[in-house]
């Protein structure tokens, strides 16, 4: 289930050896949102508001609230794909972001249990996935890396691993 970054970093503060127990072989994305001209705000595109959220459909208020948020790539619903961290706009997936610009089933995680490499798949969806500026073809699997960002339709998302997202948060909390 997503949270706020701000929880995680608060969780790493406190005790950073239960944390990094607790995030061991995870890995998650991490989303923050765009801002507005005033500066506030969780806007698409086409000026719309859009919540990051997970399969449940329950949006809790620190996923409305315009707040940085991490979602891990975990499996949380029992579907077709179940070796599979599914990512779309309608709650039968993993990872629900409400988004106009996001396919009700956009794209996939996979993890390579032998090279513990994590791969992105675009299902074929109409406004595309994107890693680090490059356009997914899809149906053919892209390797991550530790910072990769992403583009799911028009929303922005980072990729982290365990050892990845530490960093962030150490760094977070020494600045």
């Amino acid at each position: 289930m997503p949270e706020l970054l701000l929880t995680c970093l608060q969780r790493y503060l406190k005790d950073p050896k239960a944390f990094e127990g607790k995030l061991a072989g995870r890995a998650v994305l991490t989303y923050d949102p765009p801002t507005t001209a005033s500066g506030a705000g969780t806007l698409d595109e086409d000026g719309e508001d859009f919540r990051f959220r997970t399969a449940s459909g329950v949006t809790g208020t620190a996923l409305g609230g315009g707040d940085p948020t991490v979602a891990y790539l975990e499996k949380t619903k029992d579907n077709a794909f179940q070796r599979r961290v599914t990512l779309g706009r309608t709650g039968n997936n993993d990872i629900e972001i409400d988004s106009p610009s996001v396919s009700r089933f956009h794209a996939w995680f996979v993890r390579d249990e032998v090279h513990q490499q994590w791969t992105i798949v675009d299902a074929g969806s109409k406004n595309g996935t994107q890693v680090s500026g490059k356009r997914l073809t899809p149906k053919v699997p892209e390797p991550l890396s530790s910072g990769s960002r992403l583009k799911v339709g028009q929303v922005e998302l980072t990729f982290f691993t365990a050892e990845g997202f530490l960093a962030q948060l150490k760094r977070r909390g020494t600045t």
